[in-house]
């Protein structure tokens, strides 16, 4: 799904939000894999998102509370 350059964590949260309640109903999954990067947060060098570091916390949260078995990958990010 395309996102506009600079989306916040409230607009982010509510898109991500629909979209995985949607797919998670839809294809019911045995366990989720989520890759966690770190380029989407704010000031990132390459990222062009303006993420907080809590706003990823709370789509995880809510994937957490859909009750599926995840596993949690580590990724990108490239300001120290």
């Amino acid at each position: 799904m395309p996102l506009k350059r600079g989306i916040d964590d409230f607009s982010y949260f509510n898109l991500f939000k629909s979209v995985m309640k949607e797919a998670s109903d839809s294809f019911r999954p045995d366990v989720i894999v989520i890759q966690c990067g770190a380029d989407s947060l704010s000031k990132d060098q390459i990222g062009m998102f303006n993420l907080s570091i809590k706003g990823h916390g709370d789509c995880l949260k809510f994937m957490k509370e859909l009750g599926y078995p995840m596993i949690l990958l580590g990724g990108g990010g490239y300001t120290v």
